[in-house]
Parts: structure tokens; sequence; C-alpha cells
């Protein structure tokens, strides 16, 4: 019987990509007033290669992507001889922004009713937290990648949430999107997941599927309420 269930944020309660797009024109827009020499230099799409090259280089930042952007935003302060004295406050254009998701329909009243018998934690590889996206109230607590400085696939994450919920794998469910990072993740850690495909998206991954796979969280609720 399962007492917690973990829930990933990004494209299972909210679609990531818009929010990511919008929070990235926000701060190209705050560079294009403030540091305008960066935004003549390069396009939107050229900084974002410029910062996935950085992590091709520097791939421990995969475990904590706020500071990903900021050590971006400190390469292009010393590419353009400049100080990076103005490094935090672009950074929290974008972080304020990256926070204004919009959360899928089935979300809330999924929650509000299976918080009333499960613990629930939120699980994120990103930088989206429950208490800026209006969801503090839904769970517990949340862990990031940057707080246990290992990405999903890897079980870290899993691990700790059972600690601090204080409970074992048979008693834990993990729902996400993303067949290697949440689905595999899991299963790195001795647990069940649920594989939300919001968007029909298709099985990549190399393992088998689970077998549980629903469209949104009414289904995810009334397979839990029949089980």
């Amino acid at each position: 019987m399962y007492k917690l269930i973990c829930f990933d944020l990004d494209d299972t309660l909210w679609p990531c990509m818009p929010t990511i797009l919008r929070a990235e024109q926000a701060i190209y827009d705050w560079m294009a007033e403030h540091k305008p020499a960066i935004t003549q230099s390069y396009s939107i799409e050229q900084l974002r290669d410029k910062r996935k090259a950085l992590l091709q280089t520097r791939p421990e930042l995969i475990n904590d992507l706020s500071t990903a952007r900021v050590v971006h935003l400190q390469s292009l302060a010393k590419e353009f001889n400049d100080s990076d004295d103005w490094v935090d406050e672009a950074f929290d254009v974008f972080y304020q922004a990256r926070q204004k998701v919009n959360l899928f329909e089935d979300v809330i009243p999924v929650l509000l009713d299976l918080k009333q018998h499960f613990t629930l934690v939120a699980l994120t590889n990103g930088n989206a937290h429950i208490k800026h996206t209006g969801l503090s109230e839904y769970f517990s607590f949340q862990l990031s990648a940057s707080d246990v400085q290992a990405a999903k696939p890897h079980p870290a994450m899993f691990i700790r949430a059972m600690q601090q919920a204080e409970v074992t794998p048979q008693n834990t469910l993990h729902v996400g999107d993303h067949p290697e990072h949440d689905i595999q993740g899991a299963r790195n850690a001795g647990i069940d997941a649920v594989w939300i495909k919001r968007f029909q998206q298709v099985w990549d991954a190399g393992q088998q599927k689970p077998k549980q796979q629903f469209d949104d969280l009414y289904q995810l609720k009334h397979w839990l309420t029949k089980s």
C-alpha cells in the first residue's frame, strides 16, 4: 500500500518548454536594455547554444541548473570584459519568470484529493519550486537535483525523499513524464513508477514500459482509488 507519492514537476504538472521560453525571453529583454552589447552580438538561440555547450564542458552543473545559468552569465560578463555585478539581478529576472507556470487543469483537484490520503513530495531536476508556483500547500516538501547533487535518474533524490518521509520503497510511488529521468530513476531506487504521457509521447527508452501509464492525473487518481 502506497504511503508516499512523489511527483515530477515539468511536463507532469505544467508544460515545461513554454515556461522556459518565456523566462529566457524575459532575461534576454532585460539584457537588451541593460547589457545591449550581449544581445547585439548573440541571438537568444545562440545564447541557448552557448549555455548548452557550457554544460558539455562542465557536466557537474547539470545537478544545479540555477548555478549553471549564473555561471553562463558570468562567462558572458568575462567575454565582454565587463564586471559581473549585474549577474544576480539578471538571473533573478529569469528565475521569477521561471516560476510563472500554467498548471494543467487536473493538477489542483487531484492533488487536493490525494494529499488527504498520501504524503506528497515534489522531485525535480529543474529549478522551479512549489513555494513560488503556488503548490506548497499540496506537498510536504520538495527535493531538487541541487539538494542531493545528483539529477534523476540517479536514485539519490528518491532515496532522500523516502528517508525524510520515513517510508520504504514498497510504500512509495513516483509519477512523472520522462522515461529515463522518472521511470528508470524510480526503478533505480527500487520503487514503482507511473508514466504520465500528456503529449502522447513515444516510449523511446530501452527498458520495458511501465505497466501503469496515464494521459492525465484524473486517470492516476481513478487507478489509485481502485487499487
